[in-house]
């Protein structure tokens, strides 16, 4: 399987093709109640005659759980209204995954939610990640604390085996705090490459269709899931316009992955996946993120540094 670059048509300037859109698409789009069904249902789908069947059906489980614990966790409360207006006013994110609160305890939103994923996953994983998940098990509070904040902030020092199931157990409790906001209670930085909720890095960029903005781009949070407006054919990492291409696996994931390009940048050097609803309505950016992993080391043979964040596959 090998990557074939896709070359870009249009003559029209980035800048000249957001003045062409109409109706304005939203600048901000918060996580759905389904979100983690809709990702557990998209990724069995993929496993289906995939050379990684076992490890996305893994995966596929794993996340049918996070929607399991989202349900079991009481909802967040909205954030008050003086920390909303000061972190619009200075440009900061409402639920800091950097320096927010993060309860790794049995009362805590994250330590339920890691019991929760522990407990359900220890049915279903295979022996190595058992033994992973033993050893979580052992952790006091404080040590589940410090290696996820190593998670989120992308330092090395943590075992990278933890990273599926702390970085499920973060996922849901960013993704309940997400959805405890109103669209206007976030400052949405124009052109952003981080995710203007959390903080965090995008896991890949989607094109949707429908009400909101049929055929616009959006970059998707790896963290929380939500999403920010960004233009097409623009660098998300560095803004440029210049030196953007795009390509796509052929032969038997040409059809397959049709979704799926990836984004590279010759000025900063980075790759960002790029998932079109308009090749297939069905595609879910962290799903086929996961199961077009050959694209990112084709890129990456090519000298391009995979700028996504996709907490179960974590490469520091």
């Amino acid at each position: 399987m090998t990557a074939t670059t896709i070359p870009i048509k249009s003559v029209l300037s980035a800048e000249e093709i957001a003045a062409q859109r109409a109706p304005a698409p939203d600048t901000l789009r918060l996580p759905p109640a389904d979100l983690f069904a809709t990702r557990a249902a998209r990724l069995t789908s993929l496993a289906r005659g995939h050379a990684m069947g076992e490890y996305l059906n893994f995966c596929a489980r794993l996340i049918a759980v996070q929607d399991r614990a989202l349900a079991a966790l009481k909802p967040a409360a909205r954030p008050d209204a003086a920390l909303a207006e000061r972190c619009r006013s200075h440009g900061m994110p409402l639920l800091d995954a950097q320096g927010g609160d993060l309860d790794a305890s049995a009362f805590g939103a994250f330590g339920q939610a890691l019991a929760l994923i522990l407990e359900e996953a220890q049915t279903f994983a295979p022996a190595p990640a058992r033994d992973i998940i033993a050893r979580l098990k052992g952790l006091g509070a404080d040590a589940l604390a410090k290696e996820a904040r190593l998670i989120l902030k992308a330092e090395p020092g943590f075992d990278t085996g933890y990273a599926p199931f702390i970085g499920a157990a973060l996922q849901v409790d960013w993704t309940r705090r997400a959805r405890a906001l109103e669209a206007g209670d976030v400052f949405v930085r124009e052109e952003g490459s981080l995710c203007p909720v959390c903080g965090s890095h995008p896991v890949s960029s989607i094109v949707r269709i429908g009400e909101g903005g049929h055929g616009v781009r959006y970059a998707v949070c790896g963290l929380c899931a939500s999403e920010w407006h960004v233009t097409r054919i623009k660098c998300v990492p560095c803004q440029s316009t210049k030196g953007i291409a795009y390509s796509a696996l052929d032969g038997e994931g040409a059809d397959r992955f049709k979704a799926v390009q990836v984004e590279t940048c010759d000025e900063c050097k980075s790759a960002l996946k790029l998932v079109s609803l308009e090749k297939d309505p069905n595609a879910e950016p962290f799903a086929d993120d996961l199961a077009t992993l050959m694209l990112d080391m084709l890129v990456d043979d090519a000298g391009y540094q995979r700028a996504g964040r996709n907490l179960f596959y974590f490469a520091p």
